[in-house]
């Protein structure tokens, strides 16, 4: 009998104070996912995250974007670029384009508002990202 309401209290206890990104699947698997960062507004499911993290910020990027003398329609630039531990954009790294349309890039990347950092079974993380842009 002890046993019995031993592994109930362990099941309400797991189902009451489950995260995030964690699952149960049978009884001897246990998965855990990685959440990436949420922007403000977003909700829904990882992918719907996920999703609506990229189009925020691509939105973000476009509105405030400044076009540098010279530019060339079509031109691509991925970025390379994190989200830290903070919710806060570090770029990594820039390929394609000119020097100033980069710079500019950048520069609104970095504006962007503070997010809620991604994580993993509760633990924050860094998130990697490869985003390509064509102007």
């Amino acid at each position: 009998m002890k046993k019995l309401l031993f592994v109930a209290f362990l099941l309400i206890g797991a189902v009451s104070f489950a995260q995030e990104g964690v699952q149960m699947q049978k009884s001897t698997t246990l998965t855990i996912s990685e959440v990436p960062p949420t922007w403000p507004g977003c909700d829904g499911s990882i992918n719907q995250k996920n999703n609506c993290f990229r189009q925020k910020l691509a939105n973000h990027v476009v509105q405030g974007f400044k076009f540098p003398k010279g530019h060339k329609s079509g031109t691509r630039v991925v970025v390379d670029m994190i989200v830290n531990k903070e919710g806060k954009p570090v770029i990594k790294g820039m390929e394609g384009g000119s020097a100033a349309l980069q710079a500019e890039i950048k520069r609104q990347i970095l504006t962007m508002p503070a997010v809620k950092p991604g994580h993993m079974g509760g633990t924050p993380k860094e998130s990697s990202f490869k985003l390509p842009f064509t102007f």
